[in-house]
């Protein structure tokens, strides 16, 4: 039995050869099948390697254009392929390497980019070779790191100070990438948050464009700062404004008009509690001598408080103010003479006006002009002490309200006259008769004289009743 099956190995070698090569090959290619090449791109920035080696000549690299950035592709299986990503990649560009002899300005730095896993099973094909850099001055400069938040705390709440520690960094460099560095900031979450927070960022350097720079050849002092942000209760409370002065004559005062009417503050709730208003005092604002509206902007910030308490947001402390100036309408009303009340005058004596009416003119604002009636305005007339004659007096007129105005002292013309004195006689009214009956008299006491004895009786009692009438 032995020696048969041994009889049956050692027979056809040949053929017994092929058919292992074939099932080799046959392996192989359904290995093949099941797992075929793959290729797949990277682009990966270099990290550079021996700065200090130019430091020590006072100079610093500059990279051109994008070279930093590695192109390259990995070839093989498709499983060890799609199972690498840029991290499992080392690729730097050591200046140590670097070829100082070079002619120009532009340098070339050998890149190297090893695979940290699958190594054997990958195949690196480089794309960019060398990263070129040229040699620039080094240039070193502080900035003021300016704390920044995002996000909105939680309802109710505000941001009081945010500060960061330290708040100088030093940044060096190549002095065309330091130079573009327009501000520093430092950045901490503040979203939905209700009580002080505090937090640990690497700064981050801008151009004036507001971009970002991010610079392999820039070294900073401190990679890594500490910002904290207090978190701060609000309150909205009114805006009020006091004025000073007088408007121009015929012209009120109607009040302040505020844009906007509240504001929103935040502080310690101890602080929000104790303010109820923001007050614009009245030597801001003066409408003396005012015919029209006035308009101005005034800064609230100065009249928040001694401290501790501030704007939610700092760009709404303008309010403006505008004060509203009103001109009064002037009305004529005639005021019948009976209606005024005469103070003083004597038992024995009457008084008359030129005229009827007396003219009184009133000033208010329209709304409340078209509500005054003759009736409601009052009037007196003082004439205590005056002797019989022709006066003119000043009126004391009584309005219903203080928002009626006189704008003009009313003087009247009156006439005292004493009821028991006797009518006055116009001289000239007297002598043209008196002559003629003097004549009359001659005649008739020639008559008399002619005529009867008693003439001259007659004519002397005709001159005593006259004595008698002049002494009545």
């Amino acid at each position: 039995m032995f020696r048969k099956m041994m009889k049956h190995l050692v027979n056809n070698p040949g053929l017994k050869i092929l058919s292992v090569l074939l099932s080799v090959v046959l392996w192989m290619v359904v290995v093949k099948m099941a797992d075929p090449d793959f290729t797949k791109p990277f682009s990966v920035p270099v990290e550079i390697l021996n700065k200090d080696v130019i430091r020590t000549m006072g100079k610093v690299p500059d990279i051109v254009g994008d070279t930093d950035i590695a192109v390259f592709y990995i070839s093989g299986p498709r499983s060890y392929v799609e199972d690498m990503d840029s991290d499992d990649f080392s690729v730097t560009a050591d200046l140590s390497q670097m070829d100082l002899s070079q002619d120009g300005e532009t340098k070339l730095v050998p890149i190297e980019i090893t695979a940290k896993k699958n190594e054997k099973h990958i195949e690196i094909i480089k794309k960019t070779v060398n990263m070129q850099i040229t040699l620039e001055d080094l240039s070193e400069q502080k900035f003021v790191i300016s704390p920044e938040t995002t996000g909105t705390p939680a309802e109710g709440c505000a941001i009081g100070d945010v500060e960061v520690v330290p708040n100088l960094l030093q940044v060096s460099g190549p002095e065309s990438v330091v130079s573009r560095i327009n501000r520093v900031s430092a950045s901490i979450n503040v979203d939905g948050i209700s009580s002080d927070v505090t937090d640990s960022v690497k700064p981050v350097l801008y151009d004036e464009n507001g971009e970002v720079i991010s610079s392999e050849l820039l070294e900073m002092n401190q990679n890594v700062v500490t910002i904290r942000a207090r978190i701060l209760g609000t309150k909205s409370v009114p805006v009020r404004c006091q004025v000073r002065g007088t408007p121009a004559a015929g012209y009120e005062y109607r009040g302040v008009e505020l844009t906007p009417e509240t504001i929103l503050i935040k502080g310690e709730a101890a602080l929000l509690n104790g303010i109820t208003s923001i007050d614009i005092p009245d030597d801001v604002i003066s409408l003396e001598g005012a015919k029209e509206d006035i308009e101005t902007t005034v800064d609230i910030t100065p009249y928040l408080g001694d401290g501790g308490v501030s704007l939610v947001d700092d760009t709404a402390n303008q309010v403006v103010v505008k004060v509203l100036i009103e001109q009064k309408e002037s009305k004529v009303f005639h005021l019948p003479v009976e209606s005024i009340k005469i103070n003083g005058l004597k038992q024995d004596y009457e008084l008359s006006f030129q005229g009827s009416t007396v003219s009184v003119t009133v000033r208010a604002l329209k709304e409340y002009m078209d509500t005054l009636q003759n009736g409601s305005i009052k009037a007196e007339l003082d004439v205590e002490d005056l002797e019989p004659g022709v006066h003119t007096l000043p009126l004391t007129v009584t309005l219903p309200d203080d928002k009626f105005e006189l704008p003009d002292t009313i003087n009247v013309q009156v006439t005292i006259e004493d009821k028991n004195a006797p009518p006055e006689i116009n001289q000239d009214e007297t002598e043209q008769p008196g002559d003629d009956n003097s004549g009359n008299s001659n005649n008739n006491s020639s008559n008399g004289n002619n005529n009867s004895p008693n003439g001259n009786n007659s004519g002397n009692g005709t001159n005593q009743n006259n004595r008698d009438s002049e002494e009545d």
